[in-house]
């Protein structure tokens, strides 16, 4: 059981490495690409303000954008014997025919 949690939440964190470097990557070549293409069409100074700007307003809303508090999840109710399922249903049974009854 703890080994399973284990291999699953080392799965999960390889994948988001994995994950992380690809979009790491993807930024830089990104990033090259705007500004290639800023430089040839302006100047490199003015390609150089707009992919500043682009990343300074992205983190300013990584900062400030809230992250919303996780609810704690309420514990699982303990599993039920089947003789206790019955008990009710009957308990429900007998109310439901007490109530046409009268």
């Amino acid at each position: 059981m703890i080994e399973a949690r284990l291999r699953a939440g080392l799965t999960r964190a390889c994948r988001n490495l994995a994950g992380a470097v690809c979009l790491t990557v993807a930024a830089i070549f990104l990033t090259r690409a705007a500004w290639l293409s800023l430089a040839l069409s302006y100047n490199p100074q003015t390609a150089a303000l707009v992919v500043g700007l682009v990343y300074l307003v992205l983190a300013l809303l990584l900062f400030f954008i809230p992250v919303r508090r996780r609810v704690p999840v309420a514990a699982a109710p303990r599993a039920t014997s089947m003789a206790a399922v019955i008990d009710a249903f009957l308990a429900g049974r007998n109310a439901g025919r007490a109530m046409r009854d009268d």
